[in-house]
């Protein structure tokens, strides 16, 4: 698998952050030769060949590499895998999300899989077992010996704190509830034969397999290449559908919000509490992290940032809970050209679904005051035409002529529209808005006041719950950025393609305007929307002077966000006689952006490895057993202040890796 340098080192320096020097080394060097076998690695290391395996057997563990065994072979051979690699900067966030969406004791259990890889089951009940009875017994006050030793549930708990507060998992059978809705929520896949090779030879052998069975003699004939994508696309999803076979095996009892709600009758009666209604898993079964589903879900909360900085708190909530239902069944963030392949109709048409307004409405918490965020404006200067506006398909898909259709209809018609349909509209079937004297509600040029004051209020207090819903999923349908997509009467739907182009052109404006400052960033913009500009035309459309053009323009290209091309006028080229056209290529730009990006997270922790070195002595101090948690009582002053500045820089610079993070999620994997 190919990645640039400044990425395969940044990996390496992850891998050996969690896991050591020795791992690390053999990752590196997996990343630099390609596949190798054993022999070859002991070779490109100078590691004993045990060395080498044991190496192996910790990136293995936690899915690090891939392994391929050709028939009759001698050797395995493996693959460095940095995706993975890549996702182990991204463990607090994959934790703070379990944390607020399943509650505490899910994130403990999750983060004991991040620490221990892919693990059975029954070893994972076996070392929870084994903590809840230490716990009960420093309750109990039995066993004082073992207090300083014993931990909570997670692998980094506090002793004190675990015993005032007790363990977050109870028993086993609140093990099992919280393992059951990860897996449901496709959080935790289970580990099959498949999983250990890479993509590239699964597809492979599965074109293999398909060519073997159905096409014996070749494929001839665009029908026949056709019907050979499909298998092999059916073929793949098979695969992966291997993943979730424990999740099918739930959901034949029904989903856990639906056992529960069947049961609490049951449960109030017998005192069964909730966690024994979820049927005992597979002990046998070998389970991990699903890092694509958890990327899908660090991905709405990205967009409801993005939403609640664009428009207000109340819409992104909505926004969040939209997200919430669509990508409910949604694998991955980027679809696969080879699985997803069937998913496009005729129309082109791709996505999650659709979601209704009803849908919406039954997930909206009723503490959610719904009237907040919405402007207020008169009946007459709303075009129900307009608002009500649905499109179908995709903004890329549409017909120009469509498009011209669409908007002579709204605007030629606006007056009659609204007066016909003004008493069956839900969007303003409600409220009426008060007429002002003088004025009519009209402020200047612009036609439409709105407004924000509670003057108004008797009468929005009107609107019912699902009205104010739907003028929240309109504010975001009519948005620049194109939130939401109105594709149906009272239907709702996400177009992750272009809402993620939205973000990243913001990404880009954010680091071109702190680079190169307010005015640069409007040269950008203004290249954005004219296209190629001769350097001759550009002062006038721009409105600069020459020479501060000329100055601004080359700190830019410079920067590598805008670019250059000569085109001669005769056959001989003559640089007097040529013209320079400035342009902005954005994918370029957002290429050289992410490099930069790994570029400096190795950097920060190159330094933090730095600091390490520097306050060696320090830190040796602080891992004795005697010290650890009293550092200020038993360390020195000059030592403790050596010891605080560390933490100090290192809290900083993985709070910086953390910001970088964001951005190269945004461009590359979102």
């Amino acid at each position: 698998m190919l990645v640039t340098k400044p990425a395969a080192e940044l990996c390496a320096l992850l891998v050996d952050e969690l896991h050591g020097e020795l791992p690390s080394r053999i990752f590196a060097m997996l990343l630099s030769k390609g596949r190798s076998t054993v022999p070859q690695l002991s070779q490109y290391t100078s590691m004993t060949p045990r060395q080498v395996r044991h190496g192996l057997a910790v990136l293995q563990q936690h899915n690090l590499l891939f392994y391929h065994v050709d028939p009759g072979a001698e050797f395995a051979y493996y693959e460095a895998n940095p995706d993975h690699a890549y996702n182990l900067i991204r463990s607090g966030k994959i934790l703070e999300m379990i944390d607020t969406t399943f509650g505490a004791p899910a994130k403990d259990v999750m983060q004991s899989l991040l620490l221990s890889g892919q693990t059975r089951i029954s070893d994972l009940v076996a070392a929870y077992q084994e903590k809840i009875e230490q716990a009960n017994k420093s309750a109990a006050g039995v066993g004082n010996e073992d207090e300083v030793g014993a931990e909570p549930n997670g692998l980094h708990g506090d002793s004190q704190s675990s015993k005032k507060t007790g363990p977050l998992v109870k028993s086993t059978a609140h093990l099992n509830s919280i393992i059951c809705r990860l897996v449901e929520a496709e959080l935790i896949d289970v580990v099959h034969a498949k999983s250990f090779e890479s993509p590239e030879d699964v597809l492979k052998s599965v074109e293999k397999e398909v060519m073997d069975k159905y096409f014996p003699n070749g494929v001839k004939g665009n029908k026949a290449k056709a019907e050979l994508q499909e298998r092999i696309a059916e073929g793949l999803r098979k695969v992966r559908g291997e993943s979730k076979s424990l999740k099918r095996k739930l959901e034949q009892n029904g989903t856990a919000a639906k056992r529960r709600k069947l049961m609490s009758g049951i449960g109030a009666v017998n005192g069964v509490q909730d966690e024994d209604m979820d049927p005992a898993l597979d002990p046998r079964q070998v389970i991990r992290i699903n890092y694509e589903k958890c990327l899908v879900d660090l991905r709405n909360r990205r967009l409801v940032q993005y939403a609640s900085d664009m428009i207000g708190e109340t819409t992104a909530y909505v926004y969040g809970i939209l997200l919430k239902l669509l990508t409910k069944d949604v694998p991955r963030c980027r679809l696969d050209p080879v699985l997803d392949a069937e998913n496009d109709n005729d129309e082109g048409e791709k996505g999650p679904g659709s979601v209704t307004t009803e849908q919406i409405l039954d997930n909206l918490k009723t503490s959610v005051d719904l009237s907040l965020g919405i402007g207020k404006a008169e009946r007459r200067h709303i075009s129900s035409t307009a608002a009500e506006k649905i499109e179908r398909y995709p903004p890329q898909k549409k017909v120009l002529i469509e498009e011209a259709e669409v908007d002579g209809e709204a605007s030629a018609d606006e007056d009659e529209g609204d007066d016909e349909s003004s008493e069956e509209s839900d969007y303003e079937s409600d409220y009426k808005a008060p007429t002002t004297n003088g004025t009519n509600g009209v402020n200047g040029t612009n036609g439409t006041r709105v407004k924000f004051e509670d003057a108004t209020a008797p009468k929005e207090r009107r609107m019912d719950r699902p009205t104010q819903l739907r003028q929240h999923l309109l504010i975001l349908a009519e948005s620049t950025q194109h939130f939401v997509r109105h594709c149906g009467p009272d239907e709702w739907t996400v177009d992750f393609g272009p809402v993620m182009n939205s973000l990243r052109e913001a990404e880009l404006d954010s680091v071109i305007e702190r680079t190169c400052g307010r005015q640069g960033l409007r040269l950008v913009r203004i290249l954005r929307a004219k296209g190629k500009l001769d350097e001759k035309a550009l002062p006038n459309v721009a409105l600069m002077r020459k020479p501060e053009l000329q100055q601004k323009m080359l700190e830019m290209q410079t920067a590598g966000f805008v670019s250059v091309q000569e085109v001669p006028r005769d056959v001989k080229a003559d640089v007097k006689k040529s013209f320079f056209l400035w342009y902005c290529d954005i994918d370029r730009s957002l290429k050289r952006l992410l490099d930069t990006s790994y570029r400096t997270m190795v950097h920060c922790l190159q330094v933090l490895e730095a600091l390490r070195q520097k306050e060696r002595d320090v830190l040796e101090t602080t891992k004795r057993t005697d010290v650890r948690g009293r550092e200020r009582d038993i360390m020195r002053k000059s030592y403790y202040e050596r010891y605080s500045r560390f933490l100090d820089c290192e809290r900083k610079l993985f709070a910086q890796v953390m910001r970088i993070d964001d951005l190269v999620s945004v461009l590359r994997d979102f």
